[in-house]
């Protein structure tokens, strides 16, 4: 059975004004009737509501014949039958629906494409660039953790991923009326910081050019090298490690500019994705703030938290497994949180993280400006000696990690659960990705095959392609628009591409494959928004005329109608399946581009077949409206995939 019955189903008594979902609008009105004329309450018959395969077959389809025939003693195909020749009877009191016809058990309903066309158009003309939001999800606050990577290095195309996902994520919640905070966790304590922070104190070579993430990567291949060749080497970096740790060190205030350096040059990439965020959390002040002293303390009151006595790891804090399946028949059932010198274990830290990320440790991180961003919105980092901010409490954190780190979140989030911590353990998502490469193209950090492969050059070279097929398209324009367009449709293809296959599936990128301007590809979509706006812009000094919006009733345009008018549901679907699974959630932003890619070949299509500005002047207007509609619904779509809008290609 098609999933659109949910719609009715688990939505209830949403308050929803009528004009948000025009699709669950006509479900429901639809299936009043049919409860109605069978005397069942209306959610029983959505239960057997089906949306045929082939419009031939009707627009809805109900089984409710196969439920009545035990009660009536009566053969199905006989039950739809004689429901099929009643509702025929009615239907002067609902003008939405066209027919009613029995194919053997099934019930066909055939909606009137005029009717239907009025709702919808309407429904978009009112909501305009709300269109598509709800607020099912109203009052519910969301923490977006993403991406984290780490600040010594240029993003790669697998960081894009990640950052993409989480940025789209963020979108959608917010659409379905979640309040949203986006959130980067600065890993600025690690063993690459320190090598680098080894080789910036030991070396006479300075950043003269180019972006600074891309210098301290080049420095980066380098002190690997002799890390891992030259004894010496290895140890002064280890002491260097240590050293980090200790606020007022040499090292760490070398850390500390060259972090922030190497932030603001990968934000530049960010922004260019048109990605942005609110805080960043940086390790370094996780560890001066008490955060983890706090959260141990906590822990230790748990039942299932205690201090080893004796044995090999005597003095470390713990958390006992035994009652989890995987640990029952171990020797030692645990799992090491805290050291027995009080240093934090990556379980231990990434728990008390997310204590804190809902709340159940007190804020103890201070904050201060880190910098403004291009979208005029500031983003904060915490810091020890700032100023204190009220972040408030979340219902539900989601951490848009690789796929690869599945084990160890799930980890954390049945430890929550251990901890007594049920509801937050419940609410915990881990949103995961699996690998991205570059087409003919492998490459390591380490090794420093990564060189000319960044997700800068991706971008500079979806650019410079781009670039040639606007100039194709739009010889006569100013250089300035070709090159504003070029970008556009940069970071439409690179967004659109990560998006467009499930997450959990690896992906290798592809440049046509990506920049394709007639194919399933984030150019495909921006054009199509282009020409509804070149339609629309020929019209712009003409005086308006009054539209018959139920003229539009051609196969061509009620496709359209009904893809137009399912937008909100496509939406709210998305939403659904995250919040209803726990941890290890399913975020199916291929959902969305693959809705996109479908509009655009519906409209496509009704532009090819339906003449509008040579129509009659009544089918033109109505026509006219539908474009508007079109342009909006495209438009709406694209901004929650952080794709740019291009009105002229």
């Amino acid at each position: 059975m098609n999933s659109l019955h949910k719609t009715t189903t688990q939505s209830g008594e949403t308050g929803l004004n009528e004009l948000e979902n025009p699709w669950k609008q006509l479900l429901d009105r639809v299936t009043r009737i049919v409860a109605q004329t069978v005397s069942l309450p209306s959610d029983d018959v959505a239960q057997t509501m089906e949306i045929p395969p082939n419009p031939a077959l009707g627009d809805v389809a109900y089984t409710i014949a196969f439920r009545l025939a035990k009660e009536l003693r009566k053969n199905p195909v006989q039950i739809a039958a004689e429901l099929s020749e009643k509702l025929n009877k009615i239907l002067p009191q609902e003008p939405l629906v066209r027919r009613v016809e029995s194919k053997g058990p099934y019930l066909n309903i055939f909606l009137d494409p005029g009717q239907l066309a009025k709702l919808v158009v309407s429904a978009v003309q009112v909501r305009g660039a709300e269109y598509g939001t709800s607020t099912e999800y109203k009052g519910t606050r969301a923490l977006i953790e993403s991406p984290a990577v780490n600040p010594s290095k240029p993003w790669h195309i697998g960081h894009a991923r990640n950052a993409v996902i989480g940025d789209t994520l963020c979108n959608i919640l917010q659409a379905a009326g979640h309040e949203v905070v986006r959130l980067d966790y600065i890993n600025d304590l690690g063993l690459q910081i320190a090598q680098l922070v080894w080789k910036l104190r030991n070396t006479d070579e300075k950043w003269t050019e180019g972006k600074y993430d891309h210098y301290l990567g080049r420095l980066y291949v380098g002190v690997q090298e002799a890390f891992e060749n030259d004894k010496r080497v290895e140890e002064e970096i280890r002491e260097t490690s240590r050293d980090l740790e200790l606020l007022d060190s040499e090292a760490a205030k070398t850390s500390a500019r060259m972090v922030a350096d190497c932030l603001k040059a990968q934000n530049q990439t960010s922004y260019r994705l048109g990605i942005y965020h609110d805080y960043q959390v940086w390790e370094s002040a996780i560890a001066h703030s008490g955060l983890l002293e706090r959260a141990k303390k906590m822990m230790l009151e748990c039942e299932c938290v205690t201090k080893l006595e004796t044995g090999d790891m005597a003095g470390c804090t713990v958390v006992m497994l035994d009652k989890l399946d995987e640990f029952k028949d171990m020797q030692e059932p645990y799992k090491v949180l805290f050291r027995s010198d009080g240093t934090r274990t990556y379980t231990g830290a990434d728990l008390a993280f997310q204590m804190w990320k809902f709340g159940i440790v007190k804020d103890p991180f201070q904050y201060e400006l880190f910098e403004k961003q291009p979208n005029k919105k500031p983003v904060f980092r915490t810091v020890v000696k700032g100023q204190r901010r009220r972040l408030g409490k979340f219902d539900y954190v989601f951490n848009v990690i690789a796929a690869g780190q599945a084990h160890p979140q799930k980890l954390i989030y049945t430890i929550l659960d251990l901890l007594g911590y049920k509801e937050q353990s419940t609410n915990s998502r881990h949103v995961a990705y699996e690998f991205v490469g570059l087409e003919d193209v492998d490459f390591s950090g380490r090794k420093g095959t990564w060189i000319g492969y960044t997700c800068d050059d991706v971008l500079d070279k979806l650019e410079e392609m781009a670039r040639k097929e606007v100039e194709k398209r739009n010889p006569e324009a100013s250089e300035k628009s070709k090159v504003d367009v070029a970008k556009r449709i940069a970071v439409g293809a690179l967004r659109y591409f990560m998006l467009k296959a499930s997450p959990e599936r690896k992906i290798v990128f592809r440049w046509n494959e990506a920049l394709d301007f007639n194919g399933d590809a984030g150019p495909y979509l921006q054009y199509s928004v282009a020409r509804a706006q070149r339609i629309i812009e020929k019209t712009e000094d003409e005086e308006p005329v009054p539209a018959d919006l139920t003229l539009l009733s051609s196969d061509p345009e009620t496709a359209l109608v009904k893809a137009i008018s399912r937008f909100p549901h496509e939406v709210l679907e998305i939403v659904r399946a995250v919040m209803e699974s726990a941890w290890e959630t399913s975020f199916t932003s291929n959902r969305l581009t693959t809705y996109g890619y479908e509009l655009a070949t519906l409209f496509s299509k009704f532009y090819d077949s339906c003449p509008v500005l040579k129509g009659e002047p009544e089918v033109r207007a109505a026509r006219l409206e539908l474009v508007r509609a079109f342009k909006t619904t495209m438009t709406n779509c694209l901004e929650l995939l952080g794709i740019p809008v291009v009105e002229r290609m």
